[in-house]
């Protein structure tokens, strides 16, 4: 069975600096694990409907390439698991 990521800024929880941390949902076989991508970002600039950081976010380049590299490295995870 195929898993999924689903990325999304934690809206619950905020920080001392007022922004929210982004998060990752990995689904796999009905389990969910929550991993966190390490960086957080005010919410204005958080695209809630797509999951994605909004074209006005100052750091939008930045953020992609995490969460690109952080999806790749969990989705290798999940290939490499479902091999053995």
């Amino acid at each position: 069975m195929k898993g999924t990521i689903e990325v999304f800024c934690y809206k619950w929880k905020q920080l001392k600096n007022g922004e929210h941390p982004l998060m990752m949902r990995v689904t796999k076989d009905g389990k969910r694990k929550y991993v966190s991508l390490g960086i957080s970002m005010n919410p204005d600039h958080w695209d809630f409907m797509k999951g994605k950081p909004k074209p006005n976010c100052p750091n939008k380049d930045l953020i992609l390439n995490i969460i690109d590299k952080k999806t790749y490295g969990i989705q290798e995870a999940i290939i490499g698991i479902s091999e053995h």
